[in-house]
């Protein structure tokens, strides 16, 4: 089968034959029809040093994908030859502490698709019926390879953050993760919502104003300022990081009121300063949020059904796997949204 395969320890990718997978007992054998390349698939195709000591080579990258059964091995049930699935990015144990209380967005014992195992950057992908997704109604394999970004974005602003309808929201980073978990404010009833970026994510607010939403781009207009304006000098009850650098986690230290939450969904190349004192005198909360579990993917999929996120407005490029070169070179400039490989 083709493959986009990370088989070396230097930037690239490299596209190959790769032998076909045969699902075991309880898994499902998917045909890949549509696949996202995530930040941290970026991270991967650069072999930054946050991937050099974490990614099993050689790897077939890719944790956002969906296709359809093409195989049961023995004893899988709840799945049938040529239904149309989503699959989640993390294999978790299902037996450690975490797992057994609900949480197992944070299995001890998990695997990453694309990373540990290999996953969807692919014709063909072995998973786990346990975790599999039908998906819903009339979706499109192009909409269902969002899902797992989604999926984490529910998790964040619903479980995480607990964000309330009356809330006043911003996010930084108006990336496909920032831009999901807009939506998913503004779907739990939110109507204040700011999302700012810089000049290269251009392209990307101009997704943002097309969504509704008011775009800022900071490296232009005073972002603090604005907040506080609008907000009578008082702050925004939540701000979400969706980008994942000192500037902007000081932006959102500016941002928030007093009593408020700052929500990290991004994640930081490297350590960056913070001025707790400051968070301390004004009562911040700062949350981390990591991953998702199974009851936010089937949330995930009941938004994107009945449209109350919109994803296909994120799909900015879209490349046959033979070009995955080009398409990571696509995602690593920013050009676009969600760029994906077909398969």
């Amino acid at each position: 089968m083709k493959s986009a395969v990370k088989d070396r320890p230097e930037p690239g990718i490299w596209v190959k034959e790769f032998p076909k997978p045969t699902p075991g007992p309880g898994e499902a054998l998917v045909r890949v029809h549509r696949a996202s390349i995530c930040g941290s698939d970026v991270g991967l195709y650069d072999f930054s040093p946050a991937y050099a000591g974490f990614a099993k080579l050689p790897i077939i990258p890719g944790h956002e994908f969906a296709g359809e059964v093409a195989e049961l091995g023995e004893s899988t049930s709840g799945f049938h030859v040529g239904e149309r699935v989503v699959a989640e990015s993390v294999l978790t144990c299902g037996a450690c502490a975490h797992c057994t209380s609900g949480r197992s967005n944070l299995c001890i014992n998990f695997r990453i698709f694309g990373i540990h195992v290999n996953g969807g950057f692919s014709e063909y992908v072995s998973v786990p019926a346990k975790h599999l997704h039908h998906m819903r109604g009339k979706l499109s394999f192009e909409q269902a390879a969002i899902i797992e970004p989604l999926a984490v974005c529910c998790h964040a602003i619903n479980e995480v953050a607990k964000v309330n309808p009356t809330d006043i929201v911003v996010v930084l980073g108006p990336g496909p993760i920032g831009l999901l978990a807009a939506q998913v404010a503004r779907a739990k009833g939110c109507r204040d919502i700011v999302i700012s970026g810089i000049d290269v994510d251009e392209k990307r607010l101009a997704i943002a104003s097309n969504l509704g939403f008011r775009a800022v781009n900071s490296s232009k207009e005073n972002l603090v300022e604005a907040v506080l304006k609008s907000t009578r000098d008082i702050g925004a009850d939540v701000v979400a990081v969706a980008a994942g650098s000192g500037q902007a986690l000081t932006q959102a230290c500016d941002c928030v009121r007093k009593g408020g939450k700052i929500l990290n969904i991004a994640i930081y190349p490297k350590p960056v300063e913070l001025t707790v004192t400051n968070l301390v005198r004004r009562e911040i909360s700062v949350l981390g949020t990591f991953g998702s579990t199974w009851k936010n993917y089937e949330e995930a999929m009941d938004l994107a059904a009945d449209n109350r996120v919109a994803l296909q407005s994120l799909v900015t490029h879209s490349f046959p796997i033979d070009d995955a070169k080009t398409a990571f070179e696509k995602a690593k400039a920013k050009e676009g949204c969600k760029v994906q490989l077909v398969m």
